[in-house]
């Protein structure tokens, strides 16, 4: 039965991966790499929990990386900066927030989403839509987070390679006092 649900799942998160727009993927990830910093929206959720593990990997890799509202405070957001954020349906209050704010002093965005038409997609620079379906006994908000996962994990794997940073020194940056 578990083998069966993760072959279901497996195989609807690459349905979903296949339609999506690498293009501004690979626009959204060279920005990155050039940023000064990053700045991640993690609302609640499991697309905040994706977007925290990505900020993790980008520290690993040296990127100035934070969550907004992190403690300790995060450094202030500047016009070219990255800030990225994962919505289901691009309605999340706090994301809202933050952006009408961020548009004040002419701050871009970039969204991740899985719904058309929202609130967030309207001021974002670049949007990401998943097409996601209910099937194989899923709902499509999780093949959304599912493949949110996947991409976050290969836009890491793109930039540590674009860096040259190897699997080693990364280890090497792992917490080693516990």
């Amino acid at each position: 039965m578990i083998r069966e649900y993760c072959e279901k799942a497996i195989k609807g998160t690459a349905q979903v991966l296949d339609k999506l727009d690498f293009d501004v993927i690979d626009k959204i990830t060279e920005r990155i790499i050039k940023a000064d910093n990053v700045f991640v929206v993690a609302d609640v959720g499991r697309p905040g929990i994706a977007l925290l593990c990505f900020v993790e990997r980008l520290r690993q890799m040296g990127i100035r990386s934070y969550r907004l509202e992190e403690s300790p405070p995060t450094p202030s957001v500047h016009k070219g900066d990255v800030v990225l954020i994962g919505s289901v349906d691009g309605e999340d209050a706090t994301s809202i927030t933050f952006m009408r704010s961020a548009k004040t002093i002419d701050i871009d965005y970039d969204l991740f989403t899985m719904t058309k038409g929202s609130t967030l997609e309207k001021d974002a620079s670049e949007v990401v839509i998943f097409d996601c379906e209910e099937k194989d006994g899923l709902i499509g908000e999780e093949y959304f987070e599912l493949a949110f996962y996947v991409l976050l994990d290969a836009i890491a794997l793109k930039i540590q390679k674009k860096l040259n940073k190897s699997n080693a020194r990364l280890q090497a940056e792992l917490p080693n006092i516990h």
